[in-house]
């Protein structure tokens, strides 16, 4: 019998030492809603569109997965940042989490496509709609990622390089 639940013990800690060994592949940036109880049914909100500057990427089309537009949104802007902060174009890819597709910016995550924003959407299925989602992602990115500046620009204390004529 101590055997047993030494066993089990033992398989316990091995599976649980293996989910955080898969866990820590991912990044994953939760923004301040992490501890937001789940919403249940809230009424249909706007679209949103989720862009950098003029660069659209794609349209959130409401509430989804527990969460409202604006939490959903606020979770994407803060992934964007940290992305474009890092440099990271990709891969953009789209792999499962809890068998619902999330669009990933390299080992970034970047937004779960639930089966509300594919009907919301008009789109057969979440899948579908993810990989559109992952397609203009990866469209976007180069368009809006920082870039270093190199040429020949005189050093900033170098004052003024224009001749203002005085009257």
């Amino acid at each position: 019998m101590r055997s047993l639940i030494l066993t089990v013990i033992s398989i316990g800690l091995v599976v649980g030492c293996m989910a955080a060994v898969a866990a820590s592949e991912e990044i994953a940036i939760y923004g301040t809603y992490e501890e937001v109880p789940l919403v249940g049914e809230w009424p249909a909100a706007a679209k949103g569109q989720v862009a950098v500057g003029s660069v659209p990427f794609f349209v959130i089309p409401g509430n989804a997965g527990g969460l409202t537009l604006v939490q959903r949104a606020t979770i994407v802007d803060a992934r964007i940042t940290e992305i474009l902060s890092h440099g990271v174009l990709g891969p953009v890819t789209v792999k499962p989490i809890r068998g619902k597709p999330t669009v990933y910016v390299g080992a970034y995550r970047l937004i779960t496509v639930y089966p509300r924003d594919a009907q919301n959407a008009g789109v057969e299925c979440s899948w579908q709609l993810a990989r559109q989602w992952a397609k203009s992602t990866a469209k976007a990115l180069p368009k809006v990622m920082p870039r270093a500046f190199m040429g020949s620009l005189p050093p900033p204390w170098a004052g003024s390089t224009e001749t203002v004529p005085f009257d």
